[in-house]
Parts: C-alpha cells; structure tokens; sequence
C-alpha cells in the first residue's frame, strides 16, 4: 500500500474547496436552482460576547438558506422570477431575522441582510443580536 505525500493531501484539499463552492452554495427546489454567496464585503456586527470568527458564520447564514425549505423556496423562485423578467429591476433587497438556534450560534437573533438576483442571493451584512430588533432602541 503506498503512503499519502503532500501532494495527495494537497490534491484532495484543492478537490473538497472546489466541490464546496460547486456543490455546497447551490440551492436547489424543484427544477430551479441559484447560488448563495457572501459578498467580498460581507460585514459581521456582534452584539454579544462571541469568539466565532467572520467565516464561520458566514458560513452558517450560507448553510442556514441552503437547509431551511421555506427560504430555499422563495429564494430560488425570486432568483427565477428576476431571471426571466424582461424590462424591470434586476434584484431587490430582503432581510430575515430569525432565531440565533436555527444557524447554531450565539445569542438570540441573527438578521441577515441580502440581495437577490438572476445568479441568486448574496449575503451583505449579518449582526449577532441579543434582542428582537422590535425591542431595540
């Protein structure tokens, strides 16, 4: 049997990042698809004590639209609707709070902040919050 070397490993980490942004970003419901993303200037605000980085929960808000059905479905049949829309705006805004729980993070509420479009969504902001924004002053 012959032994890994670094150049394997180094293949197979190159194949699981690629598979990833393939595979893993690509929301799909019913014969219609589009991607999510975050964009390159993502902002994170925390409210809370957190010693998650950036990444992870970007990470998460990424995961939490790729598995909860209900965001899944109006995110791809908006992206759809933008797709074939002639003569009209090309993406709108939307914000979702929901319960820190869903995302396995910290806190109480994360409001996530995006834009949706023909390619699909990108995440712009996310903010780790300790109470409802209704309750916020």
């Amino acid at each position: 049997m012959r032994q890994g070397t670094a150049t394997d490993s180094q293949t197979l980490i190159s194949f699981l990042s690629v598979w990833r942004d393939l595979f893993m970003k690509k929301m799909i419901y019913g014969a219609i698809s589009c991607e999510v993303t975050a964009a390159e200037n993502c902002t994170y605000n925390c409210h809370i004590p957190c010693d998650y980085h950036k990444e992870t929960v970007i990470y998460a808000a990424e995961h939490f639209f790729l598995r909860c059905e209900k965001t899944l479905r109006e995110c791809t049949h908006e992206s759809w609707r933008l797709r074939i829309a002639k003569g009209k705006k090309n993406h709108s805004k939307f914000t979702y709070v929901v319960p820190a729980v869903l995302m396995e993070l910290p806190g109480n509420w994360v409001r996530i902040s995006c834009d949706i479009d023909a390619v699909g969504v990108t995440i712009r902001k996310i903010e780790l919050l300790r109470e409802h924004p209704c309750f916020m002053e």
